[in-house]
């Protein structure tokens, strides 16, 4: 069915996060054990329960281009670059993954609560436009919104020694985007991939370690446990495209 793979948007997609975490722990596996790496190639050393279950197994010969990036906001996805690479692949039959908006929300911060507020707002239209960027340059794709997960578990505290999150964060704005994906595709018939409920309870409020999701020297990054889960959504979803 598939010919091509495209991973867009933030660090939830990316290698970089997992594998220094893999390689602090002196486990031997591969470098590229992010979330998109992983739903297109297991990784079976850490991840024997998903052997058979990857896109090169599912799909042989399928091409994969990451073009997720740290940091990337709605702003990065909507530049002519973006653009051009999804051109690229708009002849073959693709699956797309979409993790993009966390990081507009952490700019937003430092403006105050209600900038933050009018940038909730002004999130949801960027991201809109982000979706029919990637329908008019890929027509035929099938595509995963996927929420952003809460590394607070609802607490508004991030589960860090670090100054840099000393404070609750407004927790209710994440929620409210998150809101708006859900009902955004439900309303345009999109299947999204819903990794912000899945991840409760995985982060401040989870007891055991290896149940701990997120990379712990700055964990609004996914660990490499937390790569595989989201790659484990990713997975449920392309199994109700299929069946």
């Amino acid at each position: 069915m598939f010919k091509a793979y495209l991973a867009l948007g933030d660090s939830m997609s990316i290698d970089s996060y997992p594998a220094m975490e893999t390689e602090s722990l002196g486990l031997k596996c591969r470098r590229d054990i992010g979330a998109a790496a992983l739903l297109h190639k297991n990784e079976s050393v850490i991840f024997p329960e998903f052997n058979g279950s990857d896109l090169v197994t599912r799909y042989p010969g399928i091409s994969f281009r990451n073009l997720a990036k740290d940091g990337a906001t709605t702003h990065d996805m909507l530049s002519d670059y973006q653009v051009r690479e999804l051109r690229l692949a708009a002849s073959e039959k693709a699956l797309v993954t979409l993790t993009i908006g966390g990081n507009d929300l952490l700019v937003a911060l430092g403006k105050g609560p209600d900038a933050l507020g009018r940038e909730v707002i002004a999130l949801q239209e960027r991201y809109e436009s982000v979706v029919r960027m990637i329908r008019a340059a890929m027509p035929d794709c099938v595509l995963f919104p996927t929420t952003v997960y809460d590394p607070t578990d609802g607490t508004g505290i991030v589960p860090a020694r670090n100054v840099q999150y000393g404070s609750n964060l407004p927790i209710e704005y994440l929620d409210q985007f998150n809101d708006f994906l859900r009902n955004y595709a439900e309303t345009k018939k999109f299947i999204l991939a819903d990794v912000h409920r899945h991840f409760l309870g995985h982060g401040a409020q989870c007891d055991s370690v290896s149940q701990f999701w997120y990379w712990k020297p700055s964990p609004i990054e996914p660990g490499y446990r937390g790569a595989s889960e989201i790659r484990r959504i990713w997975l449920m979803k392309l199994n109700q495209v299929i069946h």
